[in-house]
């Protein structure tokens, strides 16, 4: 099986979750007595991922810059902001077990908590909040407080944080790659997504074959999910084709005229004869029963007034 570069990113991708999910899978059969040769299954499909594995993080890393890796170059600057804001929620931690969450520290530095927003927060946005706690980082109040012996094991994390927020800035504009690695590094991201694909099918079948015995563990695992497609290409990488019309019925498929045929025309309805109305006389008995209105909502005969008498 060909790969590009981009299905080649995907699968390696793909592959972690697929790990994970993995993991999950192997906790389902460990607190299940016996069933020795099923965890000895899963602990092999476990084994082949992650042995497939091994060169992926360092390779994505270089990976990234490559021209047609724009969508990898995203998500890359977008695992940096998270591991900034993660720095900054691993400070705001510190400060409230050494102080407490009332320290007025705390306001001095974060008077508006916004670290889930952050997460997801455009490049302007980072930018604003960044050089606001930059500022506020420098006060003399916040400089003071974190001077105190109470407080060093704070600095440590300061220092996080600001390496954190280099690294991300520094993500937003990859490098350029020479034109003598461009080649070779395209050549080994496929040949470790093939190797992870043989891994990944040879995991699968073991992981089925192991959940057996707990029904419904295989399919609420995950394990059965499949890449999704990209827009404009063609079918999956990693699974095999099994052709458009496969799903398509013998019984349905003769349904359906062969390419090139034309249908003859079909003959227009023969006229009906028209119906004549029934003669108003016999109407009444003409009109079926369920046509006559509900005896509810009608309105009461008024009774007649009684004759005068002279």
């Amino acid at each position: 099986m060909s790969l590009s570069t981009q299905e080649a990113y995907d699968l390696i991708r793909f592959a972690e979750a697929f790990e994970a999910r993995l993991v999950t899978a192997s906790d389902t059969l460990a607190d299940k007595e016996g069933l020795d040769a099923e965890k000895e299954w899963l602990a092999t499909a476990l084994e082949l991922v992650r042995t497939a594995l091994v060169p992926a993080p360092a390779l994505l890393g270089r990976a990234k810059d490559l021209p047609e890796l724009e969508e990898a170059r995203e998500e890359f600057s977008f695992q940096q902001q998270n591991l900034w804001v993660d720095a900054l929620e691993k400070l705001h931690a510190g400060i409230t077990f050494c102080a407490s969450s009332r320290a007025p520290v705390i306001e001095a530095l974060f008077p508006h908590l916004k670290f889930p927003q952050l997460r997801r927060a455009s490049q302007e946005t980072v930018n604003e909040f960044a050089a606001a706690y930059e500022r506020r980082l420098k006060s003399s109040y916040v400089h003071r407080i974190f001077s105190q012996d109470d407080f060093s094991f704070v600095r440590p994390v300061v220092d996080q944080v600001a390496s954190a927020h280099a690294a991300w800035q520094v993500s937003l504009a990859p490098s350029n790659l020479p034109d003598a690695q461009v080649a070779p590094l395209r050549a080994e991201m496929i040949s470790v997504a093939s190797r992870l694909d043989v891994a990944l099918r040879q995991a699968r079948l073991l992981a089925e074959a192991g959940l057996v015995p707990v029904p419904g563990a295989f399919d609420s695992s995950g394990l059965a999910a499949k890449p999704k497609r990209r827009a404009g290409r063609g079918v999956p990488f990693f699974f095999e084709d099994t052709g458009a019309d496969s799903d398509i019925s013998e019984t349905e498929s003769s349904t359906f005229p062969e390419e090139g045929a034309t249908e003859p025309p079909a003959a227009p309805p023969a006229p009906q004869p028209a119906v004549e109305a029934p003669p108003a006389e016999d109407a009444k008995e003409a009109a079926p029963d369920e046509a006559k209105p509900s005896r509810r909502g009608r309105k009461k005969a008024e009774p007649k007034p009684p004759p005068e008498t002279a």
